[in-house]
C-alpha cells in the first residue's frame, strides 16, 4: 500500500503510509493519526474497559437484531474529513457502506456513530479535537462520562442531548435503539 489519497468529502493526502502507521504503533495501545502526527493514546483504567466491555456487548446485540448495522470495537481506524485517522472506543456503521466488498484494513470514511468513554487521562484539547473531527465528518457522537454517569449525545445537525443513568440512551437515527444506561454503568 502506498500513500492514501481519498476523494470526495474525505481527506486529500496523508504523509504516512498505512504500513508506517502500523509499524509506529505500540502493541496493545491505541494509536491515531492526528494533524500529521502519530498520537499514542494513554492506557485506560479497568473501569473504562469494563464499561467498554458492556457497551460492545449491548451494541453486538443491537447489530444482531438490526443487520443493517455493523459494530466495531476500539481499534477500527476511520478517515475523517480532515484526513485524521480516528479510532473511537466503539462505533456503528451502516452495513451497506461495505456492500460488495470485504471489510477494509481501515475505512476511508468516518463511522456513522462513534462512542467515546471519558478517561481520567483525557486532555480537554484532545477531546475538542476529536469532537471537531467527528462533527466535520457528520458523525453522531455519544460521549460516555463514567464519573457523572451520563452520556452526551452530539448530532452533526441538532442540539446536544444529555442522558442520565436512570433512563435509556436513545439515538433517533438508529431504529429501535435504546441502551440501558443503568446496565452500562453497573460496575
Amino acid at each position: 500500500m502506498g500513500e492514501y489519497v481519498w476523494s470526495g468529502t474525505m481527506a486529500t493526502k496523508t504523509t504516512i503510509t498505512w504500513e508506517q502507521f502500523v509499524a509506529a504503533g505500540v502493541e496493545g495501545q491505541k494509536t491515531e493519526w492526528v494533524d500529521g502526527e502519530i498520537l499514542q493514546m494513554s492506557p485506560v483504567n479497568f473501569r473504562h474497559e469494563r464499561i467498554l466491555w458492556r457497551l460492545i456487548a449491548l451494541l453486538a446485540e443491537y447489530c444482531r437484531v438490526h443487520s443493517e448495522w455493523v459494530g466495531f470495537p476500539s481499534n477500527a481506524a476511520y478517515t475523517m474529513a480532515s484526513g485524521n485517522w480516528r479510532c473511537p472506543d466503539a462505533s456503528l456503521v451502516r452495513a451497506d457502506r461495505f456492500a460488495g466488498s470485504p471489510y477494509p484494513v481501515m475505512a476511508d470514511f468516518a463511522p456513522d456513530v462513534a462512542f467515546e468513554i471519558h478517561s481520567p487521562s483525557d486532555k480537554p484539547s484532545e477531546i475538542q479535537s476529536k469532537r471537531k473531527d467527528y462533527q466535520q465528518s457528520g458523525v453522531i457522537q455519544a460521549w460516555i462520562d463514567p464519573d457523572k454517569r451520563l452520556v452526551e449525545l452530539i448530532y452533526p445537525d441538532r442540539p446536544l442531548e444529555y442522558f442520565q443513568e436512570g433512563g435509556p440512551l436513545i439515538i433517533a437515527s438508529l431504529p429501535d435503539f435504546s441502551l440501558d444506561l443503568k446496565d452500562l454503568f453497573a460496575i
